[in-house]
């Protein structure tokens, strides 16, 4: 989503273009509507509300390493805490 890897992200995802959003991140996803089952389950429309809850400390980072980390880092506190 931010130009590290060689893959057209336009393919698969939109940017919310809604300005009104003032939780989390810049680099919210939309996700489609769909009336069919099937596109519900797409990989593209699973991951949407996982990367849209993601703190902005964790999207905005300068490397994938660093952003693998960081997510780690975020899922296990995460885990942590419902225990």
């Amino acid at each position: 989503m931010t130009g590290k890897e060689k893959i057209d992200y336009t393919q698969f995802f939109n940017f919310t273009n809604a300005p009104y959003s003032l939780r989390g991140h810049e680099k919210k996803l939309a996700k489609d509507s769909s009336r069919l089952d099937i596109r519900k389950y797409f990989f593209s429309q699973r991951v949407v509300n996982g990367w849209n809850g993601l703190p902005a400390d964790v999207i905005n980072l300068t490397s994938v390493n660093s952003f693998k980390n960081a997510y780690d880092r975020y899922y296990y506190k995460d885990m942590d805490n419902r225990s």
